[in-house]
């Protein structure tokens, strides 16, 4: 009887794990900025000048509370988060002006972990399905200051980095590198950030 009732409370372990992902709140605190001063160049010449945001947003995604319907219970957000998810943030720009290129970056291991100490981080890191809750910035395709170039189309967004549990504060830098093609004068446009989960399996 006790085999028994290990299989199944072994089942019932793995049958939360593969659980269908929580809802979760993704917040962007702050938007990029950008200006640059006036300077000549010869006609016909690219803009060599880079011009970085003055304003870092900051990333953050956290599982939202529950509330039990059968008992009204309601679970937190740090509790929830205590499953660990592997989350993938991808970015693409509408309306960027005409030539310029979009870059995005972050650093490995940036933010803080949501909660800070999680019942994950104690287990012996052959039951951590997913390793440690770092967060990794994309390296493919990215130039030699890590930044990657962000496509004006939804329809092929790419990934700027990927975190393992709940985090917040992921500080997003951006530049942009302006051609013949682009305009003088004041643009504006979107950064839109898509986010996705994926459960162990």
């Amino acid at each position: 009887m006790k085999t028994y009732l290990n299989i199944i409370l072994f089942l019932a372990g793995i049958q939360l794990i593969n659980a269908q992902v929580q809802d979760g709140t993704l917040d962007i605190n702050g938007s990029p900025n950008f200006a640059q001063s006036i300077t000549t160049m010869e006609a016909g010449l690219d803009d060599v000048e880079l011009i970085s945001s003055n304003t870092d947003p900051l990333v953050s995604f956290i599982l939202n509370p529950t509330t039990n319907p059968l008992t009204g219970v309601t679970i937190s957000s740090e509790l929830n988060c205590e499953t660990v998810y592997l989350y993938k943030v991808f970015l693409h720009t509408v309306n960027a002006p005409q030539g310029a290129i979009v870059k995005a970056k972050t650093f490995d291991n940036s933010g803080q972990r949501f909660p800070l100490v999680s019942n994950y981080d104690t287990l012996l890191p052959i039951l951590q399905y997913f390793g440690p809750r770092n967060l990794t910035a994309e390296t493919n395709g990215a130039d030699a200051d890590g930044f990657i170039t962000i496509p004006n189309d939804a329809s092929q967004a790419i990934k700027v980095f990927e975190f393992k549990g709940c985090r917040q504060d992921i500080p997003v830098e951006f530049r942009v590198s302006p051609n013949v093609f682009t305009p003088s004068g004041s643009s504006i446009f979107q950064v839109y950030y898509t986010i996705t989960a994926q459960p162990f399996s």
